[in-house]
């Protein structure tokens, strides 16, 4: 009987713990070819690519459908990058989202990268 009543309150406790968990979508952000490292426009280094990040969306987000992140980059070891805008519009479907930097043939790195499910098109 002891146990029985430490079992429901620790399943008690672990459903209000899940609850009140925030929102989040996951952003897989990919470099094309591989390769790449995911920095913040100001330069800061993120890590290599695939780097995945999640973001907290709140109820604004959801009635929109979309939240807009601050921009990223990519950098190849060989040297070109490839920035985004200001910001990367993610929509918030209840799906895990995908940005794939496409690495520019001109090296100049001014094109957006492509963003969410249409990713790999």
């Amino acid at each position: 009987m002891k146990h029985g009543f430490t079992v429901a309150v620790l399943i008690s406790l672990l459903f209000a713990v899940g609850c009140s968990q925030k929102q989040q979508v996951k952003v897989t952000y990919r470099s094309d070819p591989p390769g790449g490292t995911l920095h913040k426009l100001s330069g800061e280094l993120w890590g290599p690519c695939p780097k995945v990040l999640y973001y907290d969306i709140d109820k604004d987000d959801i009635e929109r459908g979309y939240l807009d992140a601050k921009g990223l980059m990519v950098r190849w070891p060989s040297g070109p990058a490839k920035r985004s805008g200001e910001l990367i519009r993610v929509t918030v479907d209840g799906t895990d989202r995908q940005v794939t930097f496409v690495q520019p043939e001109d090296m100049s790195g001014s094109s957006a990268a492509r963003v969410g499910g249409d990713a790999d098109k």
